[in-house]
């Protein structure tokens, strides 16, 4: 719409607005019809008026075409504005919402002697009220309009006590549309102006539109370095003490409805597609999970369940510190001991028969009978199967459940499980039950050296992943690594290997980088090094290039960095098996779970451990049913098998577990 209103008095025909050309009308035309119905026009001299700060287009162009039109054809077109009050009275100037550039083109023609002094300018006079919306109207059509200016008169209209739905109605839009541009109005003003400037693009202020907070929107612009403000990375900065209720399983288990019904606020991301939201309360979160799960623990109390622990957050480290009760076999029916009986009565038999037959050096005779006695011990083996695995007597009354979610947010129960202490307890008994003052031997280790250094390897890849993610974790690391060495530099902490700083590096096992931890780590280094500037990234360490730098970053940059170098520092590897205290000391502080990290298969364990092993871990980790048939495959084969048993149990080695 190149023109607002043509010079008439429009109480003579209310409904009529002129438009040059028969130009397009957008659909806020009938707004502003409505608008200027009760209209006046009256003239003014240039000194009599101001350009209003409603009018919408902030941004200044060239106006001298303009100027040498007017010079040339008069003005065609009234201004629009609005009689100026203080403290209710007016001053006698006007100020110009509409038409701003014509006033402008007026004022050189003025100043350069084009025009008098007293050059009468027609006005079109409407209430302030009015003023906003009208601006806005005009504007609406024009190409040449920022969608700032769009944003910030809209914000303009809802102080001035229009509600939304008002809005959207004026100007034919959805209500989430006005929404979301009241939210880009609330950037931070300067950011805004970058944004006219072409300095931000849209995507920009997407992101930063997720937070309300202007200090906190202007903290993460600024902290980023130039060539690196990508809007992923304000996005990152600015939700990074919140929780997200897309992803995060206890707000998905209790609900944004439930939470907002409790008094809870949720900040909303009306640009992203599944109306992400952020929590900040963490605490009511907390309240209202462990209430609504409190209903489900006592349905298991009540189905007979002695205790039930309430966990919302348990990852595996959290549920591996609970015991589970031992499994035993219970008795055999009448029917199978007396088949039981029956086959090991023929299997004695024939082991007599066997021996005849090989005293006689009937080779023949011998290995015919050794194919029927194994036949029966087969048919004899499938009857010791039948009998039930039930809880072990000792057990029964330590026996609980935990009530926990699942990474989907969903209600999980460990059953069967056994508390921390009572574990320790029971373990202690056992001890000292089978004391005895006969020698030990040293037992057999399951893991050879080249084993253990691949598990540990991975352990310090995971370890590495978890703490780059974990600033505050990192430098309290950090810092307790430094106190062990400079406080009590005698007490012989500096050999424990996860207690110093490695600037080396670890001596990982070969191909161990390649696993999903290995692959993070160095996806994390490179986004690192591009965002580091050029001098930081020649290394310029010894004119204090590197310290230059980071005197001059925002401390969220350093902190960032530090967490990085503090995790590619850790080593947690062994040549050797044996207990690793400082590896379990720190998974637990990062909460680390080698579950996200680490899964027994063949090529990662199973074809490196004896058969014993992999019958021990199934029965361990599933039931002694399941690790029956392993004792009996070729070694390959078992290994498959044990790992297909325990795909889904998330079993670890005691070298990769934090309780």
């Amino acid at each position: 719409m190149h023109a607002l209103i043509e010079t008439r008095d429009t109480r003579d025909n209310p409904n009529t607005i002129m438009v040059p050309g028969g130009a397009y009308l957008p659909p806020a035309i009938d707004a502003l019809a409505q608008l200027t119905a009760h209209a006046t026009i009256t003239t003014a001299t240039y000194t009599q008026l101001v350009r209003s700060r409603y009018n919408v287009r902030t941004k200044q162009t060239d106006v001298k075409e303009l100027a040498a039109l007017i010079r040339t054809h008069g003005l065609l077109q009234n201004l629009v504005g609005y009689r100026q009050l203080v403290d209710g009275l007016a001053t006698g100037i006007i100020e110009i919402v509409a038409g701003g550039r014509r006033l402008l083109a007026i004022g050189q023609l003025i100043e350069t002697g084009d025009l008098p002094h007293d050059f009468s300018i027609p006005l079109l006079i409407v209430t302030e009220d009015e003023a906003i919306e009208l601006s806005l109207a005009e504007n609406l059509g024009r190409a040449d309009m920022h969608p700032a200016d769009l944003y910030v008169a809209m914000q303009a209209m809802i102080d001035h006590g229009r509600a939304i739905e008002d809005v959207a109605l004026r100007f034919e839009l959805e209500v989430t549309t006005v929404k979301r541009y009241l939210k880009l109005a609330n950037v931070a003003p300067r950011l805004i102006d970058l944004y006219r400037d072409g300095v931000l693009n849209f995507e920009h202020m997407m992101a930063l539109a997720l937070v309300d907070d202007h200090a906190a929107q202007e903290q993460a612009w600024d902290s980023l370095p130039v060539h690196s403000r990508h809007p992923y990375d304000l996005r990152r900065l600015l939700t990074a003490q919140k929780i997200n209720t897309q992803t995060d399983r206890v707000a998905r288990f209790v609900g944004v409805r439930s939470f907002e019904a409790a008094g809870g606020a949720v900040e909303r991301d009306l640009f992203s597609r599944d109306n992400t939201g952020y929590i900040s309360d963490a605490a009511l979160l907390e309240k209202l999970a462990l209430d609504k799960l409190g209903k489900q623990a006592k349905q298991l109390r009540k189905d007979g369940v002695a205790w039930v622990d309430i966990l919302p957050r348990a990852d595996h480290a959290d549920l591996s510190a609970f015991g589970r009760v031992r499994r035993t076999t219970g008795e055999l029916s009448d029917a199978d001991r007396q088949a039981a009986d029956d086959l090991q009565a023929q299997i004695a038999a024939l082991d007599e028969r066997i021996d005849d037959a090989c005293d006689g050096d009937n080779e023949t005779l011998a290995e015919t009978l050794d194919a029927e006695r194994d036949a029966l011990s087969a048919q004899r083996d499938a009857v010791l199967a039948r009998r039930a695995s039930v809880t072990h007597p000792d057990d029964a009354a330590l026996a609980g459940a935990v009530l926990y979610l699942d990474h989907d947010g969903k209600p999980a129960v460990l059953r069967d499980a056994i508390r921390p202490a009572d574990v320790a307890s029971r373990a202690s008994a056992a001890k000292g039950a089978h004391d005895t003052p006969t020698v030990s031997k040293r037992a057999k280790r399951d893991h050879s050296d080249r084993l253990t250094l691949e598990l540990t390897s991975q352990r310090t890849l995971a370890l590495q992943a978890e703490m780059m993610d974990q600033s505050e974790m990192a430098l309290a690391y950090l810092t307790y690594t430094l106190m062990r060495s400079v406080l009590l530099p005698h007490h012989g902490y500096g050999t424990v290997s996860l207690s110093r700083i490695s600037l080396g590096g670890a001596t990982l096992a070969d191909n161990s980088t390649d696993s999903a931890a290995g692959a993070a780590l160095a996806q994390r280094r490179e986004q690192l090094l591009a965002r580091l500037s050029d001098a930081a990234q020649n290394g310029q360490s010894g004119q204090g290039g590197w310290l230059a730098w980071l005197q001059s970053q925002p401390q969220p940059v350093v902190l960032e960095l530090l967490a990085f170098c503090v995790a590619a520092s850790l080593d947690a590897t062994l040549e050797r098996e044996q207990d690793s205290p400082d590896f379990v000391v720190l998974g637990k502080a990062l909460k680390l779970d080698m579950t996200k990290w680490w899964r027994a298969t063949a090529a990662s364990y199973f074809d490196h451990v004896p058969r014993d092993c992999m019958v021990r871990v199934v029965t361990e980790a599933v039931s002694a049913t399941a690790a029956v048939p392993l004792e009996k495959l070729p070694k390959k084969t078992a290994a498959v098998a044990a790992e297909r048993a325990l795909a889904d149990v998330g079993w670890l080695p005691t070298l990769l577990r934090t309780a």
